[in-house]
C-alpha cells in the first residue's frame, strides 16, 4: 500500500476547485436594525429575577398553567427578554391559547433566544415559527399556517417529513399544497424512472434549501451539470445504482453532514460484505467478521477484484464528503463493504460477489469471493473489541456513552465519552457532577478523556461536562488534562474537543481530528418522496474556534498512531504514552 501521505497527494489532485459563494450562514430570522428596545424597566429587579427564575424552573417541569402568570408578569415589566416571550409562546399554545401564542412567538423571532432544557420546546427560529403554524392551524386560518410552514422551510426547518403526521396539521391534510410541503405529493402512474426523476429533482431543491453554502466548493453549473448526467443515466440504472449515483452527488458538495443512509429506502436498501474493515498505519485489515468468515479477522487487504486497495480508497473518495481526509481514513473502509459501491466506482463489474485478496502475517496470499448481505445502519462503525484478548480500556465499555475508572497506581482517572447522548440511567449533567465530586476527593492528579470513539449527537447536553472539565483544569493548576482525540473525533464531540482545545492547555493525544475547528456542520434531515430514500445535508454553520482558525483539524502535541500488531495484541499506544508522560 502506498504511504498515506502519497495517498493524500493523489486525492487532493482530484479536488474540484474552490468556488466563490454566497453563504446562509450569516443569515438570520432577526431585524435587528430599527428595532429598538422598551422603555419600561422593572421598579424592584430583584425582585423581577426571583420571578424570572421561578418561571424558568416551572417550565422545565412543564408546569404551564401555573408559569403563565409569571411569565406575563415579567414579559409586562421588561419586554426585550427574548427567552422569557419564547417561554411565554409556549405556555399559551400548551393552555390553547393560541392567538397569544401567535404575537409571542412573533415577538420571539424579532428578539431572538437560545434557550435549551425545556421539555417539548425548541428555540431555533424556524421552530417557532412551525409553532405559530400550528397556531393558525389549530384556529383554522389555513393560508397563515400555510405561510409560516412555508417561512419556516425557508429558514431551512429540516423536519419537513414529520409534518404529514402531526396531529395539529391533521385540518390541512386535504389540501395538495399541504402535500407539497411536507415533501410527501406523489404524483401517480409514474415509471420507475420517472420517480427516481423526481426525487432527484427533490434532493436538488433540498441541497439548495438546506445546505447552508451549498456552492463552496462546487459551482451551480458543476452542480446542475452532475444532476442532469444521472437524469439522463437514470432509465438505464438498476435501483441501488441509482442510490450510488445519489450518494456521489452529495460527495461532491465538500464537506461533511452530507450523507445518504444506505438501509432506510423503502426500495434499493443496499447490502454490505460480512466484514469489517479498518485502515491501520500498516494497512487495511479485517478487524471483524460474521461466523463462518471469522478466519478473516487479522489478515491484511491487499485487493478488491484486481484493484490494489490503496486505488480502490482513492476511488471510494467520491462518495465520501468529508471535512478533512481523516475522515477518509475513518470511513474509507465503510465504504469498502458496501458492493454496490464498490461497482459503482467500477473496481467490480458486479454487486453480486465481490472478490478478495489477504495476506497473512506470513505473507501467503488467499483470496475468497463473498456475497453481500441485508444489514441495518445504526451509525458508522468503529473498532470492535478483541475477542481473543484482554481489551486496553478504550476497548471495554464501548457500548455505554459516557464511563470513568480511576487509576491510582498510574495517577490518573480515565473518563471515556462514546456519545454525546443521555444515557437512560444518569443524565451526562448528573454524571458530570459525579465526575467533578470523584477529582475532588480522589488522589490523582491527572485527567484522560477519551474522544476516540466520539462522532457526535446532541450538541446541546455538552455544557455540564465541558464545565465540569474546565473546572478541573482550573483548581489544579499543576494537574493535566489529557484529550484523546482520532478520525472519528466528530461532529459534536468535535465542538467539546475544540472548546478544550481553545479554554484549557489540555494536551491533545493521538491522530489528528475528523473535522475542523470552525466547520459546515449540523444534521439537515430529508426523504425522498418516491424512494424513501432518507439522508443529512449540512445546514449550519459552526464557529467553535475564533475567527482566524482555519486549522484543517486540530492535532495532536503528543502524536501517537496504532498499527495492526499494536491492536490485534491488546495494546493502547497511546496511553501508554500518557502514562511514561505522567510518570516522566
Amino acid at each position: 500500500m502506498k504511504s498515506f501521505y502519497a495517498f493524500l497527494l493523489v486525492l487532493l489532485c482530484c479536488q474540484l476547485p474552490l468556488v466563490q459563494a454566497s453563504s446562509k450562514a450569516t443569515s438570520t430570522t432577526n431585524t435587528a436594525i430599527g428595532f429598538y428596545p422598551g422603555q419600561n424597566y422593572p421598579a424592584d429587579p430583584v425582585s423581577y429575577l426571583k420571578m424570572r427564575e421561578l418561571a424558568m424552573q416551572g417550565a422545565k417541569k412543564a408546569e404551564w398553567s401555573a408559569v403563565l402568570p409569571l411569565l406575563e408578569n415579567i414579559t409586562r415589566q421588561y419586554s426585550d427578554d427574548g427567552d422569557s416571550w419564547f417561554l411565554l409562546g409556549h405556555a399559551y399554545l400548551q393552555t390553547k391559547q393560541y392567538q397569544k401564542a401567535i404575537s409571542a412567538f412573533k415577538r420571539v423571532l424579532q428578539l431572538g433566544t437560545i434557550l435549551t432544557g425545556v421539555k417539548s420546546a425548541s428555540a431555533p427560529s424556524n421552530d417557532i415559527m412551525v409553532k405559530i403554524a400550528e397556531s393558525y392551524a389549530a384556529l383554522k386560518d389555513s393560508a397563515n399556517a400555510m405561510l409560516w410552514l412555508n417561512k419556516a422551510l425557508q429558514a431551512r426547518w429540516d423536519d419537513r417529513k414529520s409534518l404529514i403526521n402531526k396531529a395539529a396539521f391533521a385540518n390541512l391534510s386535504d389540501l395538495t399544497e399541504f402535500h407539497n410541503i411536507t415533501g410527501e405529493f406523489r404524483q401517480p402512474n409514474l415509471t420507475s424512472a420517472e420517480r427516481w426523476q423526481a426525487d432527484l429533482d427533490f434532493l436538488l431543491s433540498e441541497i439548495e434549501r438546506l445546505h447552508v453554502n451549498p456552492y463552496h466548493h462546487i459551482s451551480k453549473a458543476q452542480l446542475l451539470q452532475h444532476v442532469n448526467l444521472i437524469k439522463k443515466d437514470i432509465p438505464q440504472l438498476s435501483d441501488p445504482q441509482v442510490v450510488f449515483r445519489f450518494m456521489q452527488l452529495l460527495g461532491s458538495l465538500g464537506n461533511d453532514h452530507n450523507f445518504i443512509v444506505p438501509t432506510a429506502a423503502k426500495t434499493a436498501s443496499l447490502a454490505r460484505l460480512p466484514l469489517q474493515f479498518y485502515w491501520f498505519a500498516d494497512g487495511v485489515y479485517v478487524v471483524q467478521a460474521t461466523e463462518p468468515y471469522q478466519h478473516l479477522v487479522g489478515l491484511r487487504l491487499l485487493k478488491v477484484a484486481e484493484t490494489p486497495v490503496d486505488q480502490v480508497l482513492v476511488k471510494l473518495a467520491s462518495v465520501n464528503a468529508r471535512d478533512n481526509e481523516m475522515q477518509q481514513l475513518w470511513l474509507g473502509p465503510y465504504y469498502l463493504g458496501l458492493p454496490d459501491v464498490l461497482a459503482g466506482v467500477g473496481v467490480v463489474k458486479k454487486a453480486e460477489n465481490v472478490s478478495l485478496t489477504f495476506t497473512t502475517t506470513t505473507g501467503q496470499h488467499s483470496s475468497v469471493k463473498l456475497t453481500a448481505e441485508p444489514f441495518s445502519f445504526s451509525g458508522f462503525p468503529t473498532l470492535p473489541p478483541l475477542t481473543q484478548a484482554d481489551n486496553p480500556l478504550y476497548l471495554q465499555n464501548k457500548s455505554l456513552n459516557y464511563w470513568y475508572k480511576t487509576d491510582k497506581v498510574n495517577n490518573y482517572l480515565y473518563l471515556q465519552f462514546n456519545a454525546v447522548a443521555q444515557d437512560k440511567s444518569q443524565s451526562l449533567e448528573a454524571f458530570s457532577t459525579e465526575v467533578r465530586q470523584q477529582l475532588a476527593k480522589s488522589e490523582v492528579e491527572n485527567l484522560v478523556l477519551d474522544l476516540r470513539h466520539n462522532s457526535g449527537g446532541n450538541g446541546s447536553i455538552l455544557p455540564p461536562l465541558t464545565r465540569a472539565l474546565i473546572h478541573f483544569k482550573e483548581q489544579r493548576a499543576e494537574a493535566k488534562l489529557f484529550v484523546i482525540v482520532g478520525r472519528n473525533t466528530f461532529s459534536a464531540a468535535h465542538l467539546l474537543l475544540a472548546d478544550l482545545n481553545r479554554l484549557t492547555d489540555a494536551i491533545i493525544v493521538g491522530e489528528p481530528s475528523g473535522s475542523k475547528p470552525n466547520h459546515l456542520g449540523e444534521a439537515g434531515w430529508f426523504q425522498l418522496p418516491y424512494s424513501g430514500v432518507v439522508g443529512i445535508i449540512s445546514s449550519q454553520y459552526h464557529q467553535a474556534s475564533k475567527a482566524e482558525d482555519h486549522r484543517i483539524w486540530v492535532a495532536p502535541q503528543l502524536p501517537v498512531t496504532l498499527d495492526s500488531k499494536q491492536y490485534f495484541s491488546g495494546r493502547d499506544p497511546a496511553m501508554e504514552a500518557i502514562v511514561k508522560l505522567i510518570k516522566s
